[in-house]
């Protein structure tokens, strides 16, 4: 399946205590039909503690489980770290109408996936792929990384090829150190700047943007 042809939404973040706003679930149905399964990656395999927080919710964060069902009543959500024995994972996201990916290391989840053959499945699929700051950068060609306090430069590396976006999530356009690294980059290639609240739907070959974005390319921002 060529990338111009896929569904995907990419999204920066939103608040955790608070549902998905009625736009981007208006997005979400209209880009799934009649959904049965649904698979969750998270980016940290072995911390399962924080997997189920943000999977089931508490008292900080309504999770992704209530999230969707609020959605779809009916769905089946399945989470998947390094509990999942790795042909049944195989089986759950071959069967997912949606698949659903954590925010958190990209690296690490790359490496993950990588490790237990689910990258084919990702270039063949014909679900719903949804995901949310880190897991939404390296679904790129080629993604981008911007330096933050866990990591400590820049970088464009190789995603997974779903989509030719590249995006930077939780984009600040008053944080100088952020926006002088992007427009550095943006030399190389054109990278999106999305900002917490904002999200990129990539529907059949077209592109809707709702909230603010920034696009840069050849070093500057494009008006």
């Amino acid at each position: 399946m060529g990338y111009e042809m896929r569904n995907i939404i990419l999204l920066s973040g939103f608040d955790k205590t608070k549902y998905f706003p009625l736009e981007i679930v208006n997005e979400i149905k209209a880009n799934v039909y009649k959904p049965v399964n649904m698979a969750v990656l998270t980016a940290n395999f072995n911390n399962y503690e924080k997997n189920d927080r943000h999977f089931y919710g508490n008292e900080e964060t309504i999770g992704v489980f209530n999230t969707f069902r609020k959605i779809f009543p009916n769905l089946n959500i399945v989470l998947l770290d390094s509990r999942t024995e790795q042909n049944k994972g195989v089986e759950i996201l071959r069967n997912a109408d949606i698949i659903y990916l954590f925010g958190g290391n990209p690296f690490t989840q790359l490496e993950y996936l990588k490790k237990y053959n689910y990258t084919d499945i990702f270039q063949n699929t014909d679900a719903l792929i949804i995901g949310i700051s880190a897991g939404s950068m390296y679904l790129a060609i080629n993604s981008y990384y911007s330096k933050d306090e866990d990591y400590p430069e820049s970088v464009i590396y190789e995603g997974l090829g779903l989509t030719d976006i590249t995006i930077d999530p939780h984009f600040d356009i008053d944080n100088e150190d952020q926006v002088s690294e992007i427009m550095s980059f943006s030399k190389k290639i054109k990278i999106i700047g999305l900002p917490n609240e904002s999200a990129i739907i990539i529907s059949n070959g077209n592109v809707k943007y709702i909230g603010d974005i920034y696009i840069y390319e050849n070093g500057e921002l494009k008006k």
